[in-house]
């Protein structure tokens, strides 16, 4: 009776024995897969928080320069902020709130999925919850993750803000305007630069070709006016990033022959005379370099040297040249409008700007402020006035001999060529 009690206490307790084995054996694999099961968990996080990451890092580069797979008619449509402002945001804010002073932003240029209006700033963090890094320039930065994802908006900056636009313009039977019609026609390309509109006029050479420099990337409008006529054409031209862009204009009516020996540039019936300053006018404010001569004669000259002359800014406020301008000898009839051309560049630090200036009865007219920080070389910039800021009327032949053209600047920005170029129908 005492053996079989003590041999069934002994088969208990190493039975029990056995189970506390089993269990901690149990759990040591349990414990084991539960390690592999996290560490694959956190990889599996990790890559979707990558992915997240990639994705809407894609998103605030079309944002910031378009979306180059949007298309329409053959044509990009898509440029984005900088398309609209002619520069790169100062911060991703900029692409959500319109930045002060930026009369073209047109956005928001990104929307958060995650909210019902679009409106948060979940766009500007990373998978992680980190703020992505972005401060201006050509790359926006991830560094949330255990290693850095960097998303690169261009090559350089001079692929999306300084590009080549280039243009030959001829009549329906391929004839370009030659020397003696080459004033009849005018070219206005109108893009955004820091955020507002700026226009460039020029007119073509000999052979009808027209270049334009530091062209932003986007969907720009060129004008050329038929001067004669005063008929335009208008293109849209799309200029991507890195992209000389170049296009031929015809007219569609034969303007000229072949042989363009003869004939004036209105055809006769229109046409301009360009007045050069000759003498120095009612304010004489700007710094001119070389010092001797006088202010009038550094910006006077028909093509322009390059810089040799010029006058600048010397203060942080605006200072104003007015010069007095020959009279006009050609000039008939009916006066369209006066333009006044001022060739400008930035020079130093500051706001770098300019205005054009015109003092008709007295009284000056300033055009529109022109942001020269990223104009490095001089480059002709104009106003024109279809009426007389004097009367509000049309302008008459005596006003036109009276008035004083010039230039206003703003820090220490350079100016080498004035001129008014008067545009009439006899």
């Amino acid at each position: 009776m005492d053996f079989s009690a003590r041999s069934t206490r002994s088969l208990v307790g190493d039975c029990r024995g056995y189970s506390l084995i089993e269990l901690i054996v149990v759990l040591i694999i349990i414990g084991v897969i539960a390690s592999v099961a996290m560490k694959s968990l956190t990889a599996v996080n990790d890559t979707a928080r990558i992915e997240e990451t990639k994705r809407e890092l894609a998103q605030i580069a079309h944002a910031i320069v378009g979306n180059p797979e949007l298309v329409s008619g053959g044509i990009r449509t898509d440029y984005g902020f900088v398309g609209d402002n002619g520069r790169l945001p100062a911060n991703l804010n900029a692409l959500l709130t319109r930045p002060g002073g930026y009369t073209n932003w047109d956005g928001p240029y990104i929307s958060d999925e995650f909210s019902t209006d679009g409106s948060s700033s979940e766009y500007k963090n990373d998978g992680w919850g980190r703020a992505y890094s972005y401060s201006g320039g050509l790359m926006v930065i991830s560094t949330g993750g255990s290693s850095t994802i960097t998303r690169t908006l261009a090559n350089s900056t001079g692929e999306l803000l300084r590009n080549n636009a280039s243009f030959t313009f001829t009549d329906l039977d391929f004839t370009p305007p030659g020397p003696d019609y080459q004033d009849s026609v005018r070219f206005v390309l109108t893009y955004p630069r820091n955020g507002s509109l700026t226009s460039r006029t020029d007119y073509p050479s000999d052979d009808g070709f027209v270049t334009y420099d530091s062209v932003p990337i986007g969907l720009h409008t060129l004008r050329v006016i038929y001067l004669p006529d005063n008929d335009t054409l208008t293109r849209k031209i799309s200029v991507s990033s890195g992209q000389d862009y170049y296009t031929d204009v015809q007219y569609f009516a034969d303007l000229w022959t072949a042989d363009t020996s003869s004939g004036g540039g209105g055809g006769g019936a229109s046409g301009s005379e360009i007045l050069r300053p000759n003498g120095g006018g009612a304010s004489s404010q700007l710094t001119d370099s070389p010092s001797s001569g006088s202010n009038w004669q550094k910006v006077d000259e028909t093509t322009s040297d390059g810089g040799s002359t010029y006058v600048r800014g010397n203060s942080s406020s605006w200072r104003r040249d007015s010069y007095t301008a020959e009279d006009h000898t050609a000039g008939a009839g009916t006066i369209d409008s006066v333009v006044i051309h001022v060739v400008c560049r930035r020079q130093g630090g500051g706001n770098q700007r300019a205005r054009t200036s015109l003092r008709v009865g007295g009284s000056y007219t300033d055009g529109s402020t022109i942001n020269l920080n990223p104009v490095s070389s001089f480059t002709d910039f104009s106003t024109t006035h279809p009426a007389s800021p004097a009367t509000s009327s049309a302008w008459s032949w005596t006003e036109v001999d009276a008035m004083e053209i010039g230039v206003s600047i703003q820090n220490w920005a350079q100016c080498t060529q004035v001129w008014a170029e008067v545009f009439y129908t006899n």
